[in-house]
């Protein structure tokens, strides 16, 4: 039998990842690799429960039904949240609608496709940490060492910024610029959007004097990763994360009531976000400095510090009033004028 050769579902696959997400659309790699897993378990799928395989795959073999069935196979078979399901909805959506304008053929079904509603869930809840537990947290390096003094400048930094665990871990010397004295943290962030944050003066100072010291140990050029580890390596994620979890440990020990929720390099900048919240900072420059594209994303933290304020509030207000207001039945003058009150109808 004669190769039939590729696919066109297969080419507009391969253009999608090689040439449209990276090159037209300008996302980041993390990105693109979320978007690849939602469609590698969709070609799972497809072969697993629908005996099509993946190199015989047509535009012509999907249709809302087996999209519905695949979300719904995430769920069952695979584990997934109904978060993540979600997720993956969004990326099979991107597809869909890139795919639409390859071949307008495809239009209707791509269009029928991404009509499938998301699930609805509970509304998350976004994991912060108090004032006092991130100065507890800042209290655990050993500022007698050099190692100490750089994951307290880190520490402080990516509390500071409210970078996430890529951004800080992608710094570089050439992303710091001082300012008399303030410092302003250039960041790279999701899509390659880039943005600016400024630091305050003390923690620019602690920042500036990490710059000066580490650059006696190594060469600190502007395309220098600002965090480094023991061989002189760039961070990785999984650097960010340990060094985290190295402190909160250690801080968790001191006082544990203070850490009600498990942390991880987001927290951080969860809790940058509700203290900047809780400070005055108005809800659309905190959309700014985190980067946000749809200031929807942000209203999860306003929602939040209303609940917080509306517990506060009951924890202080005098319950016992109410037991003591007598009720209206047992006023008897009241009672007699409402049985003698005359309403006219139509």
């Amino acid at each position: 039998m004669a190769n039939r050769g590729p696919t066109f579902f297969a080419k507009a696959l391969s253009r999608y990842f090689f040439e449209y997400l990276p090159s037209e659309r300008g996302l980041s790699q993390e990105t693109i690799q979320s978007y690849r897993d939602a469609m590698s378990l969709l070609l799972d799928f497809c072969e697993r429960e629908r005996k099509i395989r993946r190199d015989r795959l047509e535009v012509s073999d999907f249709n809302r039904e087996l999209i519905d069935a695949f979300f719904r196979w995430l769920e069952q078979e695979k584990g997934n949240s109904i978060t993540t399901r979600n997720q993956r909805r969004a990326a099979i959506n991107a597809f869909f609608k890139f795919l639409q304008y390859e071949d307008p053929g495809f239009v209707l079904l791509c269009q029928q496709i991404r009509e499938i509603p998301p699930k609805k869930c509970e509304q998350r809840v976004v994991p912060h940490l108090s004032e006092e537990a991130i100065q507890t947290i800042f209290g655990q390096p050993n500022l007698t060492t050099r190692e100490g003094r750089r994951d307290f400048a880190f520490l402080t930094l990516i509390y500071e910024s409210a970078a996430r665990a890529s951004e800080i871990a992608n710094l570089r010397f050439g992303d710091i610029r001082f300012d008399k004295k303030w410092a302003v943290v250039h960041l790279k962030g999701k899509g390659r959007k880039f943005r600016d944050i400024p630091v305050l003066p003390v923690p620019a100072k602690i920042l500036k004097d990490y710059l000066a010291e580490e650059s006696q140990y190594r060469q600190c050029d502007i395309d220098a990763p600002l965090f480094c580890n023991r061989s002189k390596a760039p961070l990785t994620r999984g650097g960010v994360y340990y060094i985290i979890q190295k402190y909160v440990s250690l801080a968790q020990k001191e006082k544990p009531d203070l850490f009600p929720v498990r942390v991880h390099p987001h927290v951080f900048r969860h809790s940058r976000a509700m203290h900047w919240l809780e400070a005055g900072v108005d809800l659309q420059y905190i959309k700014d400095l985190l980067g946000h594209s749809d200031i929807k994303t942000t209203e999860v933290y306003a929602r939040l510090n209303i609940k917080m304020k509306q517990k506060l509030l009951e924890q202080v207000h005098p319950q016992q009033l109410s037991d003591q207001q007598p009720s209206w039945t047992d006023d008897e003058n009241l009672m007699q004028w409402l049985t003698q009150l005359y309403i006219p109808t139509k």
